[in-house]
């Protein structure tokens, strides 16, 4: 029965985390990289590099989830370890495709065209896309 238990949790966390095995949700983020805020202005702090979108700060790769929908983070607590939010201050300002909307948790988090954007925690440095397809349902935001 035990053991029904924890298969049937650790099953649970992989179907949250959209990840295929344990190793692909526990990462380890070094980079410091993942506390973006917006500019000045308040409007999402993005850029293009290479043909992808990266936050503005730190260059690092933006991704989508599919499991999201339009201006809802499917992506909970368990999963957020592996893959941060691309967080939005509260008074964030829409401009173009980019708005943030409010997570469960209370927090604001960008969206493209309503698509919540996300770092992925092994990403450690520029130009990193180590996320792209992970689980077939983790992608880069193309800009070409």
């Amino acid at each position: 029965m035990k053991r029904i238990i924890m298969l049937s949790a650790l099953t649970g966390v992989l179907a949250l985390t959209g990840c295929s095995t344990l190793k692909n949700v526990v990462g380890i983020d070094k980079s410091g990289t993942h506390e973006v805020q917006a500019t000045s202005n308040n409007t999402a702090p993005v850029a293009s590099k290479n043909g992808m979108l990266v936050d503005s700060a730190n260059n690092m790769t933006l991704y989508t989830f599919d499991k999201d929908s339009m201006n809802k983070s499917e992506c909970g607590s368990a999963c957020m370890v592996v893959w941060p939010a691309f967080m939005a201050p509260n008074n964030a300002k829409a401009s173009g495709q980019f708005a943030a909307f409010q997570r469960e948790d209370g927090k604001s988090q960008w969206a493209m065209n309503g698509k919540p954007l996300y770092f992925y925690a092994n990403d450690t440095k520029v130009g990193d896309k180590d996320g792209d397809k992970k689980g077939d349902v983790w992608h880069i935001v193309t800009t070409k």
